[in-house]
């Protein structure tokens, strides 16, 4: 008898077990088709993924990480005023953490390399043209995941001076779970009693442990499940990005031995989204603090492999940006491939548009000179300038851009838009304008020109100082060779420079007592005078308003006030 009860606990718990065999793999099966329908469906989608400012810093560490080795960094004041953090978000399609770091630095870091751009634009095409091989690595990206808090160069930053725990503690919580189970064997009434408690213990100790050095278990978990991601792209070839899959191989395998102790580095909770396998073995962790012991192991094995996990981060990082940018050209009405060359400064746009404006009405252009724009307000000068500077951005960092065509030269590019008063240097708008001029004007460069957008010179200031000056910054800015793109309201700069730049301007038309803007970019400056039409409209007195015709008359023939 006590034998067919042996064979029946034994049947009921082989069965058991193929039952939660059959549903872990159930599980997995279904969760992959999950990932694979997320993937299909974000790609050429536009994301709806917020963002804090928080996380947006976080994201940002790889770059400042890794700017000191770029030729050139677009600076906080142009990145502001280009908008481009959201110009980060409507492009990431990207999945990992390292994916939308290295996209983030690519977006701040103008590449002056024809042939890295050339292999940029090969690998979107590539992508594009490939969905299997897109999909496939989508996948793994997608199973990497993101940090949440922490960057990825967070744990190596911190990871240097970090203070482990002796590995003794930990084992000390395993040996006593083990003799109280062998205990609960011998004695059960005294045996089970100590099991709960050191259970009950075990549990305590280990959030309690696990709190203190979460952010560097999150970080560690991140960077081996990176490794794992690494070495499965690596392991099967593609054609199109064998290189890439060859340096893949050579970092990840170093710290191959991290990802054989990933199975051990679980959430830590019970989820509902969990599979069965999953919800066993964080009761494991939990009670024989197995993932804390393995977590200084891992700490260790990588404490020397910085430069294989910054060229892994790099790699990983570079081939999901690609994807990202590919999935990002599929979400425009049209785009063009930049055609860009050394020599001396000179730009073409045609059907040139900004992909935050809704319903954008397309300019062209094309110049070798230094531009001023005039212009009422509201029509059109500052989105051109910021149109035209993105673009130029953007063909230097992932060769895209908003145009049905686009050439030029290389450039250093820097703006002096939306500026405001600094409360934290209590400086006021004046003293923040001339120190963003003043940092164009000291970029000696020679190898690179610089090509910057200022929208108001020196509006800080009062009418006559501001003409003066504003007229010899920019005289120095054609001298010195810098391709200039400056928003002006002040018409009087238009003769004084007309040696110098060329004149552009945008109008309005009045009908029925309301305005309208064409937003299309004219030749020639500005002859309207909006302002003041606009006082009519609004119902000043007759008086005012053609007095003031006449004194803007007088001074468009005479190029002096008159005497009122």
């Amino acid at each position: 008898m006590p034998e067919d009860y042996t064979l029946l606990y034994v049947a009921a718990g082989i069965l058991t077990l193929v039952i939660l065999a059959v549903m872990t793999v159930r599980s997995r099966l279904g969760a992959k088709k999950r990932l694979l329908k997320k993937v299909r469906e974000g790609y050429g989608r536009i994301p709806d993924r917020g963002y804090t400012q928080e996380e947006l810093q976080k994201i940002r560490k790889y770059t400042d990480a890794v700017s000191g080795d770029a030729a050139f960094f677009v600076d906080d004041i142009t990145w502001n005023d280009l908008s481009m953090d959201d110009i980060f978000i409507r492009m990431n399609h990207t999945f990992s953490s390292a994916g939308e770091e290295v996209l983030y630095a690519l977006l701040r870091t103008p590449c002056y390399d024809t042939a890295e751009l050339a292999e940029r634009e090969r690998l979107m095409t590539y992508f594009r043209e490939h969905p299997d091989v897109r999909e496939s690595l989508s996948l793994e990206y997608l199973k990497i995941g993101r940090t949440r808090k922490y960057a990825m160069v967070d744990f190596l930053d911190t990871l240097k001076g970090l203070a482990l725990k002796p590995d003794w503690r930990y084992l000390l919580h395993t040996a006593l779970l083990v003799l109280s189970l062998v205990t609960a064997f011998l004695w059960p009434s005294a045996g089970v009693m100590m099991l709960l408690v050191v259970l009950a213990v075990n549990i305590y100790n280990y959030y309690h442990l696990k709190s203190e050095i979460e952010p560097h278990y999150v970080s560690l978990a991140a960077m081996a499940y990176l490794v794992n991601g690494g070495l499965k792209i690596a392991s099967v070839k593609h054609d199109g990005i064998e290189t890439y899959q060859e340096a893949l191989d050579v970092h990840a395998k170093p710290l191959k031995s991290i990802t054989n102790l990933v199975l051990w580095l679980g959430t830590g909770s019970f989820s509902a989204s969990q599979d069965f396998l999953q919800l066993i073995l964080d009761f494991l962790r939990m009670i024989t603090l197995a993932d804390l012991f393995q977590f200084n192991r891992m700490v260790r094995k990588v404490r020397n492999q910085e430069a294989h996990l910054l060229a892994l981060i790099q790699t990983m990082g570079y081939l999901e940006a690609m994807i990202s940018v590919a999935s990002y050209r599929e979400t425009l009405a049209y785009y063009a491939v930049p055609e860009i060359q050394e020599g001396e400064p000179r730009l073409t746009m045609i059907d040139g548009y900004h992909p935050l404006v809704s319903g954008p009405v397309p300019n062209s252009f094309s110049t070798r000179n230094p531009v001023l724009v005039t212009g009422s307000n509201a029509s059109g000068k500052s989105t051109f300038l910021k149109m035209t500077a993105l673009n130029a951005l953007l063909s230097e960092t992932v060769h895209t851009v908003h145009a049905s065509q686009y050439s030029g030269t290389f450039f250093r590019i820097y703006s002096s838009m939306a500026l405001k008063d600094s409360l934290a240097t209590n400086e006021s708008y004046y003293m923040v304008e001339i120190r963003s001029i003043k940092r164009i004007m000291d970029d000696d460069s020679e190898d690179v020109p610089v090509l910057c957008f200022v929208d108001e010179v020196l509006r800080g200031t009062n009418t006559v100082e501001r003409i003066a000056a504003s007229a010899q910054i920019l005289k120095h800015f054609r001298q010195k060779g810098v391709l200039c793109f400056a928003a002006t309201h002040d018409v009087e700069l238009t003769y004084m420079l007309e040696l110098y730049y060329d004149n552009y301007h945008f109008e309005e038309n009045f009908e029925n007592g309301e305005i309208s803007f064409s937003y299309r970019i004219l030749d020639g400056r500005a002859t309207t005078r909006t302002a003041i039409k606009l006082l009519s409209v609004m119902g000043y007195d007759p008086e005012v308003t053609e007095e003031a015709e006449r004194t803007a008359e007088h001074f468009m023939r005479e190029g002096s006030w008159p005497v009122l």
